[in-house]
């Protein structure tokens, strides 16, 4: 791997956007709010350093000349006050008040504009870098910044890792209507939980240490190997999207989205289709049930004699709410939803 120190103009970087990617496989994605954004540009045309960007040619990409391995949220926040998608707050910079202002509005004050667009930006260029050196330079960028255990993952050279975020980026239950936040990885964290609880077969929790264990011992699985696994894994996708189209958002808690997963993939090979309009009803009145008796789940099995006793709603909610991603509470909510779900009212059989 080759460095080359190098500046560039604000000018320069809005002129070479279009040939940037600035979301490769291993960064994050948009999560700055709109004060810091408001921040650093309040910082440039005061003048201030900031940080060095670190951008990675990339030769063999047919639509990008680089990549974003470090600054990708300052680029963002960059190019979209550029793009008039914010103004500035109230600040005096050597008598002219930035409140309110767009960078149109930095457009009828020419001193201004020439000020920002000919801001110097330091950038580190990366030559002959491979992949596995790009991710370790990238978590080693970020060993100042707070990184969820995600975004920890997602920064790994592993196969599994690739190959996850791939589904996580193409299957179509991963769109707005699936109602799960896109912010800081949380659709490659939900398949994360769901596909190391299924591939373990709950044999291993579902914590931040296991998914990483994961990660690592399929580093280097070949994807021949893995590809029976992504087609049960895409499968029972397929299915999640039907019952989610039925009732829009129905696993939008990460716990009710494994659970489902971990039913559906444990059972795959005994299922030939879901009744996905029955299922999501039934899931509906299960999750409500769940919801309505979380602050108190005693009352559940207070009376034997009771219509309200239910010992495995009681069962469930507790394996729920207290260490969800303990193997053990992970096998008590799977007996639950096994005796409430998997049967012909849900799902044609083979």
């Amino acid at each position: 791997m080759k460095i080359e120190s190098q500046t560039w103009k604000i000018s320069d970087l809005s002129k070479r956007k279009d040939k940037i990617n600035p979301k490769p496989q291993y960064q994050r994605t948009a999560v700055w709010q709109v004060s810091k954004k408001k921040l650093l540009i309040d910082s440039i045309l005061r003048g201030y350093d900031i940080p060095k960007f670190y951008f990675r040619e990339t030769p063999q990409d047919t639509i990008y000349e680089f990549e974003v391995t470090d600054g990708q949220q300052r680029m963002r926040a960059i190019l979209e006050f550029m793009d008039g998608e914010f103004n500035l707050d109230e600040s005096e910079i050597d008598g002219f008040n930035t409140k309110g202002k767009s960078f149109a509005d930095l457009k009828e004050e020419s001193k201004w504009l020439k000020h920002f667009e000919n801001y110097t930006l330091n950038v580190a260029l990366i030559k002959e870098a491979s992949q596995e050196e790009i991710r370790t330079l990238f978590a080693r960028l970020q060993m100042g910044e707070r990184l969820n255990p995600v975004e920890l993952r997602h920064a790994l050279s592993s196969n599994i890792g690739n190959a996850i975020a791939s589904i996580v980026e193409n299957h179509s239950f991963f769109d707005t209507d699936c109602k799960i936040s896109s912010s800081r990885y949380k659709h490659q964290d939900y398949l994360d939980n769901a596909i190391t609880l299924s591939y373990y077969d709950a044999t291993r929790s579902i914590k931040a240490v296991d998914m990483r264990f994961l990660y690592i011992e399929l580093a280097n699985a070949k994807l021949d190997e893995m590809q029976p696994m992504l087609i049960k894994i895409n499968k029972v996708l397929d299915m999640i999207k039907k019952i989610n189209s039925f009732k829009k958002g129905i696993f939008k808690n990460k716990w009710a989205f494994v659970d489902v997963f971990y039913l559906l993939y444990k059972n795959f090979d005994t299922i030939q289709d879901i009744k996905p309009k029955l299922f999501a009803e039934s899931f509906g009145k299960f999750e409500a049930a769940r919801k309505s008796n979380n602050s108190n789940p005693e009352l559940l099995i207070e009376d034997k004699t009771s219509i309200k006793y239910d010992k495995d709603l009681y069962d469930y909610i507790i394996a729920f709410k207290t260490s969800g991603a303990d193997k053990g509470n992970a096998k008590i909510r799977y007996r639950v939803l096994y005796n409430r779900f998997y049967n012909s009212s849900n799902f044609e059989l083979k």
